[in-house]
């Protein structure tokens, strides 16, 4: 394994258990894809830091516990989005 990919693998676990953010908000700080955090988290971290990977671990459990409702609410919000623009829509065409 190659010292950049070990480093940036640390990084991220370490900045996954300092700022409890998901996989996906991790990869867009990183630049990275989601796949690639997800490898380095689950795969390469425990070979490099096993106390790291097992706290990273339980974070990722909790985001998986609770996806269904992140989900619910991304929904909501995006539809609250959509329905205020109709209205807006709507009544600029009735003015």
């Amino acid at each position: 394994m190659h010292d950049y990919i070990k480093e940036r693998t640390i990084k991220i676990g370490r900045c996954i258990v300092e700022t409890k953010h998901t996989v996906r908000t991790i990869a867009k700080e990183f630049g990275v894809s989601k796949s690639t955090v997800h490898k380095d988290l689950t795969e390469r971290l425990p070979e490099i830091n096993p106390d790291l990977a097992d706290q990273v671990k339980h974070i990722l459990e909790y985001h998986k516990s609770i996806r269904h409702l992140r989900g619910g609410e991304a929904t909501k919000i995006k539809y609250k989005k959509t329905s205020s623009k109709k209205r807006e829509v709507i009544a600029a065409g009735k003015v």
